[in-house]
């Protein structure tokens, strides 16, 4: 940061404990600089400038507007949280107006966000996301490095070691500084219509006194945001990692990647998640599909959407981990979902449902179906309930009494409805 912005942002945030914010985030740079080729330091250039022109145009003389990994950062001198709102969404919407008359740019998206934080998480977000105006580096930097404007994680490496391997250790009692599962595995999910296992849940897993638990299981009930993030990356990375290890062997997989929405409700940590997916290649996201956990009842409909939008260009599909017996999606309308998925509860698989939950499983599969989606069921562990799901019009089925978790992602197998029913599914699926 120069020192005439570090002068301006000191004067802002001297004697305050608090200061509106507001952050914009480009999408889809990677394809915009593919399609550049050769131009794309120019074209990279112009963005930037650009959009500094702009903003700086439509803040006040006291405000600061500071560039950041993949975008611009402004902090307002005046507190004012709702013009801070209207002045953030004002410049996005002009910027992607711009950018949208050029069609060297039509890929190019925007992400806003305007809040109020404290001056230490302030400092702590300019600290983690500083840029340092990299595009005006010299071009041709050392070999085998790109300048920062540029750098993201890179796609991950086989070669690198593969928790997913390793045996669960039953250990329970461990500290907040250590994960809290004990491996990361694949679990298949069957597809009714294509009869065959089509893609699998990249989960973490734990034994707990003989007891495995999955996903967010793991964690015993604990809910801190940076546990969940600290999975959501763990997760990211081994879903990379397995894909990369069957595509060598055997061809290319689907994999499904929660995340919780925790990771992605500021835009500052949605933007630190994201750069694990941009280091994904463009033609290989449409092998994996985003599902976003946790989405609270109350979460503003405006915020979902931006969410979603936001994400989407990562993945080839988009979807949403609801309990059982939720059957109000509309508060997805406009996110593009494409699976709404659920867990079985044990008492379900046990005994079956009760003729509420029967009225309800079918709700929710109508409502899906009239905002074009489809349903997943996972969990599942009884051979007569997953007939009473499939003929409500559930398409995918995984879980225990489906096909068995797996170290690495399988590639994408036939399995007939006959097998499963009979329970000789999870074998066949786990030895092929």
């Amino acid at each position: 940061m120069s020192p005439e912005l570090t002068r301006k942002l000191k004067t802002v945030l001297a004697g305050r404990s608090a200061v509106d914010m507001g952050q914009f985030q480009f999408l889809n740079l990677d394809r915009v600089r593919e399609e550049a080729g050769e131009d794309w330091p120019r074209l990279r250039d112009k963005i930037y400038d650009v959009s500094a022109h702009f903003i700086e145009k439509r803040i006040d003389s006291e405000d600061v507007a500071i560039r950041c990994q993949g975008g611009f950062m402004i902090v307002f001198a005046a507190v004012d949280a709702d013009a801070a709102a209207a002045k953030v969404s004002g410049i996005a919407a002009e910027l992607e107006r711009f950018f949208l008359g050029d069609r060297r740019f039509d890929k190019l998206e925007f992400s806003s966000e305007a809040r109020s934080v404290t001056t230490e998480e302030l400092l702590e977000i300019v600290a983690r996301t500083q840029d340092e105006g990299a595009a005006r580096q010299p071009a041709a930097p050392e070999a085998g490095k790109r300048d920062t404007a540029e750098a993201r994680p890179r796609w991950e490496s086989v070669e690198r070691p593969d928790r997913a391997s390793a045996p669960p250790t039953a250990k329970a009692d461990r500290s907040l500084g250590e994960d809290l599962w004990d491996d990361i595995v694949f679990r298949p999910c069957w597809d009714a219509r294509r009869a065959a296992l089509t893609y699998s849940v990249c989960l973490p897993r734990r034994v707990v006194n003989g007891f495995v638990y999955f996903g967010r299981d793991t964690l015993m009930g604990r809910d801190e945001p940076d546990l969940h993030r600290r999975m959501d990356i763990a997760v990211a990375r081994a879903a990379q990692r397995g894909f990369q290890k069957t595509h060598a062997r055997t061809g290319p997989c689907s994999i499904v990647i929660p995340v919780h929405y925790a990771t992605l409700s500021t835009l500052s940590r949605r933007m630190d998640y994201l750069a694990l997916l941009q280091a994904v290649p463009e033609p290989v996201r449409r092998f994996f599909h985003l599902r976003i956990d946790g989405v609270p009842a109350g979460a503003p409909i405006g915020g979902t959407q931006e969410i979603f939008r936001s994400m989407k260009p990562f993945g080839g599909q988009m979807l949403v981990k609801l309990p059982f017996g939720a059957i109000d999606l509309h508060r997805f309308e406009g996110c593009n979902v494409g699976i709404f998925d659920a867990d079985v509860p044990a008492r379900v698989n046990e005994s079956g449902p009760s003729d509420a939950q029967l009225a309800a499983l079918t709700d929710w599969v109508a409502g899906a179906q009239a905002m074009k989606a489809e349903t997943a069921l996972a969990e599942a562990d009884n051979a007569d309930f997953a007939q009473v799901a499939l003929a409500a019009g559930v398409r995918y089925l995984s879980g225990p009494g489906i096909a068995r978790e797996t170290p690495q992602p399988p590639p994408p197998r036939p399995l007939a409805l006959s097998e499963i029913l009979s329970g000789r599914g999870a074998d066949s699926a786990a030895s092929a």
